[in-house]
């Protein structure tokens, strides 16, 4: 199974030549998972009255459900044998930008967010005794 992933028939063929994988199937559902998960997290995360948080939620919405959106669109072209943007070498690029895109928002997390939320406590608390 993983040694056929790295041919080059695998990573630049389209699903005419390959058929619908069980890796395609993979991608499908983890899409479908992500835009489910963006929508969950806008309506749980509606009411909240800390924009700080509300922030945080925005990137972490915005990534899933671009990536969502994006490997639906892939999905798509795989399903009707778009030569060139149907190949499985889009569909890892994709993901790689998402992992990037993750690790940007953990980065601002560890070390933006923090200080901020940080100040923001301590800002509610003086207004608190006031």
């Amino acid at each position: 199974m993983i040694s056929h992933i790295f041919t080059k028939t695998w990573m630049f063929g389209t699903a005419q030549f390959v058929g619908i994988s069980r890796t395609d199937k993979l991608f499908f559902v983890l899409s479908v998972l992500l835009l489910v998960l963006a929508v969950i997290m806008t309506v749980v995360f509606r009411g909240k009255k800390n924009s700080l948080k509300k922030n945080l939620q925005k990137r972490w919405r915005a990534l899933f459900a671009t990536i969502g959106v994006l490997g639906l669109i892939w999905s798509f072209l795989r399903y009707e044998y778009i030569v060139g943007m149907s190949s499985h070498v889009v569909v890892i690029a994709i993901y790689f930008l998402a992992l990037i895109w993750a690790l940007a928002i953990l980065k601002y997390y560890m070390g933006k967010y923090k200080k901020q939320l940080a100040e923001y406590e301590k800002e509610q608390q003086l207004k608190k005794y006031l």
